[in-house]
C-alpha cells in the first residue's frame, strides 16, 4: 500500500511543472550557470581535482532541501486546504500510509535530484565520487532528506494556508542558501550573519556533503558534528509534525468575512472607476497572497541587503556594487510583477473560468487587464522606492531628482515588455502550472545571464551572446546607467531594444486568435 502511494506522488510530482522546475530544473540550471561564471579549473597542480567537485555537492543539497521541504510543503499544505487530506484520512487507506506515501516520495525526489546534478558533474565537469567515502555520502544524504521531510511536515503544522507555507518553504530554504554556503560558496559573511548559518541545518547538511567528496580529505567522511545537528532538527521537526499536525484545513471565524454595499451610482461606470476598482480588487488579491508578495517585494529588499553587506566593498560593470544591485534588483521587480505575476494570475482566472464568467458580465476586457497592469505598476514603483532607501541610507547610493524620469521611463517600458512575454506564454500555454513552469523557468535562468544576479567571474562568450539577444539584460543596463555615476543619464539605445522586443510581442499576438482561450476558457 505505502508503495503504490509512494507512485502516486511521484507521477504527481513529475506531471507538475512548477515542482519539477524549483526540485531538478533550477539547481541543475544554477550549476551549469556558476560553472560557467566561475570555471572549472584544477584546485592544485597535478591534482586533477577542479572547482566543481565543491559546487556540484552544495547544488545537490539545494535540490533536496528544496524538493523534501519546500515542495513537499506546499503539496501538504495544498491537499490539506482542498480538503483532500480529510477525505483520505477517512477512506480505508490507514493515516500512517499516507504520511508515509508522501515521505517516501520525498526519498525518490531527493535520490532522482541528487543523482541527476553528480552524474552531470561527473559527465561535463570531471566530478570524482571518492569511492572510500560514498558510504558516508549515502548516509548523509539520507539523514538530511529524512531531516528537511520532517522539517516540512512541521511548517505544515504551524503554518495555516498554502500562500503561507509556500513563503516559510521556499522562501527560507532561498534565503538560507545564501549564508548557508550552498549559493555563495567560501563567502565572507559578517560575524552575526555566519553565526545564524551555523543555527539551522541547511550548512550543516551542505559541509558534510561536500566533505564526503572532498578527495583531499583522509577518513572515512563521516561528519559526525554536522550530522548531529541534522538530526538534532530532523528529531525537533518530527516532535512538532506529530503534536501539531493537522488534518482539516483552517476554519474562518465567524466575523473573518465582511461584507460592504457599494454606494449605488447612477448611470454606466468610468473608464477612471473601472480601472481603479479592478485595481483595487487585484491589490488585495496580491495583499493575501503572501508568497507572492515575498517573492516580488521582500526577496529583492533582502537580496540587495544581503549582497551588499557582505561584498559591500567590490564592485561590478565599473560600478560599486549596491549601485549594481539596486539597479539589478529593480529589474528583478519589473520582470516577476509584470511577466511572472500577471502571467500567473491571468491564467489562474481562465483556468478556473473567472474570466469566461466575466465574459458575461458589463465589464470590458481593457478594464480586467489595466487593473493588473496598474497595480503591477503601482508595486513595482513602491518597491522602487524601497530599494533606493534603503540603498541610499544604508549603503551611501546617492539618488539624484534628475534620475527620477529615467527610472519612470525604464519601468514604464520595460513592464510593458515583460506583460506583453507573460501575455504571450499564457496565449501558447493552457493550464496554470505550465505557465507557472515557463516564465520561471525563463526568468530565473535569464536572470543569472543578465547581469541581475550576481554571480563572480567573466561569464563565456555563448551565455553573454544569449542574455544581449533577450530584453532582460538590456533593461538592467537601463537602470545602470540612469543609476550610475553619469546621474540621470538616458539609455536610449537599450530602451530601443526593450521598446523593439514589445513592438514584435505585440505583432505575434495580434497575429495569434487567442480570445477565446485568453478570457472565454483553457483552450481544448
Amino acid at each position: 500500500m505505502i508503495i503504490r502511494l509512494v507512485r502516486h506522488e511521484t507521477v504527481s510530482f513529475f506531471r507538475t511543472p512548477m515542482a519539477a522546475v524549483l526540485t531538478l530544473a533550477i539547481p541543475l540550471l544554477m550549476m551549469v550557470i556558476v560553472g560557467a561564471a566561475v570555471g572549472n579549473a584544477v584546485v592544485v597542480p597535478g591534482s586533477g581535482v577542479r572547482v566543481m567537485q565543491f559546487v556540484a555537492p552544495a547544488m545537490a543539497v539545494f535540490g533536496v532541501a528544496q524538493g523534501c521541504f519546500g515542495v513537499l510543503a506546499m503539496r501538504l499544505a495544498d491537499l490539506r486546504d482542498r480538503g483532500w487530506l480529510k477525505r483520505l484520512r477517512g477512506a480505508p487507506v490507514p493515516a500512517p500510509a499516507v504520511l508515509a506515501g508522501l515521505a517516501g516520495a520525498s526519498l525518490v525526489i531527493a535520490a532522482v535530484t541528487v543523482t541527476l546534478l553528480l552524474t552531470a558533474g561527473v559527465v561535463f565537469y570531471d566530478v570524482r565520487i571518492v569511492w572510500r567515502t560514498l558510504p558516508a555520502l549515502l548516509v548523509t544524504l539520507l539523514a538530511g532528506t529524512v531531516c528537511f521531510t520532517a522539517l516540512g511536515f512541521a511548517v505544515v503544522a504551524l503554518v495555516r494556508g498554502a500562500a503561507a507555507v509556500q513563503l516559510a518553504g521556499t522562501g527560507l530554504v532561498l534565503a538560507l542558501a545564501f549564508i548557508s554556503d550552498v549559493i555563495l560558496v567560501g563567502a565572507r559573511l559578517p560575524a552575526w550573519l555566519d553565526a545564524l548559518g551555523w543555527v539551522f541545518p541547511l550548512r550543516h547538511l551542505a559541509n558534510a556533503v561536500r566533505d564526503a567528496m572532498n578527495p583531499f580529505l583522509t577518513g572515512s567522511g563521516f561528519a559526525a558534528g554536522h550530522l548531529a545537528v541534522v538530526a538534532a532538527w530532523g528529531i525537533g521537526g518530527a516532535a512538532v509534525a506529530v503534536r501539531r499536525f493537522r488534518w482539516e484545513p483552517a476554519q474562518a471565524g465567524a466575523g473573518a468575512v465582511t461584507r460592504r454595499r457599494a454606494a449605488r451610482r447612477p448611470g454606466l461606470p468610468t473608464p477612471w472607476r473601472l480601472i481603479t476598482a479592478q485595481a483595487a480588487h487585484a491589490a488585495t488579491r496580491l495583499r493575501r497572497d503572501l508568497s507572492t508578495a515575498f517573492f516580488t517585494v521582500v526577496l529583492p529588499v533582502l537580496l540587495l541587503a544581503l549582497v551588499s553587506l557582505i561584498f559591500g566593498e567590490a564592485r561590478a560593470s565599473g560600478v560599486r556594487l549596491p549601485v549594481f544591485m539596486l539597479a539589478a534588483m529593480i529589474t528583478y521587480t519589473v520582470g516577476v510583477a509584470s511577466y511572472v505575476n500577471l502571467a500567473e494570475t491571468i491564467s489562474g482566472d481562465r483556468e478556473r473560468g473567472v474570466l469566461k464568467r466575466l465574459a458575461g458580465t458589463p465589464l470590458p476586457r481593457w478594464a480586467y487587464h489595466a487593473g493588473n497592469l496598474t497595480t503591477a505598476l503601482l508595486v513595482i514603483v513602491a518597491t522602487t522606492g524601497v530599494l533606493a532607501a534603503v540603498a541610499a541610507l544604508g549603503y551611501g547610493v546617492g539618488i539624484e531628482p534628475a534620475m527620477v524620469p529615467g527610472l519612470l521611463a525604464a519601468i514604464v517600458v520595460g513592464s510593458a515588455c515583460f506583460t506583453l512575454l507573460g501575455a504571450l506564454v499564457v496565449a501558447f500555454a493552457s493550464r496554470q502550472q505550465t505557465v507557472n513552469a515557463i516564465t520561471l523557468g525563463t526568468f530565473l535562468p535569464l536572470a543569472f545571464v543578465s547581469d541581475v544576479f550576481v554571480i563572480g567571474g567573466e561569464l563565456p562568450g555563448v551565455l553573454r551572446a544569449v542574455g544581449d539577444a533577450f530584453p532582460l539584460k538590456h533593461l538592467a543596463h537601463a537602470f545602470l546607467a540612469v543609476l550610475g555615476p553619469a546621474g540621470g543619464r538616458w539609455p536610449w539605445a537599450d530602451l530601443a531594444v526593450v521598446a523593439g522586443w514589445t513592438l514584435a510581442v505585440a505583432a505575434v499576438l495580434a497575429v495569434r486568435e487567442r480570445g477565446p482561450a485568453l478570457w472565454g476558457g483553457p483552450r481544448r
